[in-house]
């Protein structure tokens, strides 16, 4: 029996092939959600077909706050901890937990403190700077002292777990992300969408590092201001941004702005639907410019570091909050956007994950 505690939306998204794979293997498991996100979470569910979570380690809710996510990170440490605890059921043999999210490090820490092996998907990313991204990089130092099975998309990540991995433990190159079957499939759902006439470009901003200080969100959302004018910005709000926009009193003067639309965030497959139609994406997550090398879609990534590799030089810019960077890029992406490329048809990491734990573990 595999456990599969899964905390986020973004998390979700890469393991919903996973899940699907394990049961195309015959392999038994049981899905949790650990209660950090509850938005859209059942939508996505629904839109990859997945069986319900058999477990919620904490009640739903959303953690979009400090406040807000301390306390549910003692609720589910609180959860997990005890012997009656379903960490504590001998039947799992392995669990599977993803990326670098405090979801991913309560999976990895409750699993070894009830002796079941920890298998980490999304394995090996870094971007070498404790602080940027904060936590996430942290998280991932961490969880790779705890995993004894890595599963990283790709030599550059192989070779960086082997610096921080234990004696013993297993490294498996799945050569791509996850993300990348997720993709496939949402593009399949949108095969017989009809393409949008107007053109529009897309912004998400949700990390912590942009929107803890005002300075940084101010410039951040100046800079949107100012793409709005080369394009309409279609601009997708995460529920912790939207509470930041209310709070800085910035909600009202985008809302006033002609070229900005403040959209709420959306199902998966209807997200993938607005990627394809768009002329650029600005945006700070990494899930983001992933999605965004599979579809050659131009993305300006609103941040100082970042941890992986897709798509830079090609089509992505890392801008490092550098206004010259920026206005260089609305200028080059904003008249038209190039056909995007056919999905790779690479084996699907997914599939190689399930494939190596029913070798192991059935």
């Amino acid at each position: 029996m595999i456990l599969v505690p899964v905390g986020t939306k973004a998390q979700l998204i890469k393991m919903a092939p996973v899940l699907r794979a394990l049961d195309q293997e015959g392999l038994a498991y049981d899905f949790v959600l650990t209660g950090q996100h509850s938005e859209t979470m059942s939508d996505l569910i629904t839109a990859f077909g997945l069986r319900a979570p058999r477990y919620n380690l904490v009640g739903p809710g959303e953690a979009d706050s400090p406040r807000k996510l301390l306390a549910w990170l003692f609720a589910a440490l609180r959860s997990g901890l005890g012997k009656d605890s379903l960490f504590a059921n001998p039947a799992y043999r392995v669990c599977l937990v993803h990326g670098d999210t405090l979801s991913t490090l309560v999976g990895a820490l409750l699993a070894k403190r009830h002796g079941i092996p920890v298998a980490h998907v999304e394995a090996g990313l870094r971007s070498h700077n404790w602080f940027h991204p904060f936590p996430e990089e942290l998280t991932r130092i961490a969880v790779s002292k705890l995993a004894d099975i890595f599963y990283c998309a790709g030599a550059w990540a192989c070779n960086n777990v082997d610096g921080l991995r234990r004696k013993g433990s297993e490294v498996v190159d799945i050569h791509d992300n996850t993300l990348l079957d997720a993709v496939r499939y949402a593009t399949r759902m949108q095969a017989d969408a009809s393409p949008e006439v107007q053109p529009y470009a897309i912004a998400s901003i949700h990390r912590y590092e942009n929107l803890r200080t005002r300075a940084r969100l101010d410039f951040i959302l100046e800079q949107i201001r100012i793409a709005a004018r080369y394009c309409p910005i279609r601009f997708v709000l995460h529920p912790v941004t939207r509470k930041k926009l209310e709070d800085t009193g910035w909600m009202q003067r985008l809302q006033d702005e002609p070229g900005i639309e403040l959209i709420p965030r959306m199902d998966y497959v209807r997200f993938l639907g607005l990627l394809g139609g768009a002329r650029f994406i600005i945006t700070d997550g990494g899930s983001n410019q992933e999605e965004s090398a599979y579809l050659g879609l131009p993305c300006l990534i609103m941040r100082k570091h970042t941890e992986r590799q897709e798509g830079l030089g090609v089509n992505a810019v890392l801008s490092r909050y550098d206004a010259g960077v920026i206005r260089e890029f609305l200028e080059t992406h904003s008249v038209a956007r190039p056909q995007p490329p056919v999905l790779s048809e690479a084996d699907s990491p997914s599939a190689m994950i399930a494939r190596h734990l029913k070798t192991r573990f059935a």
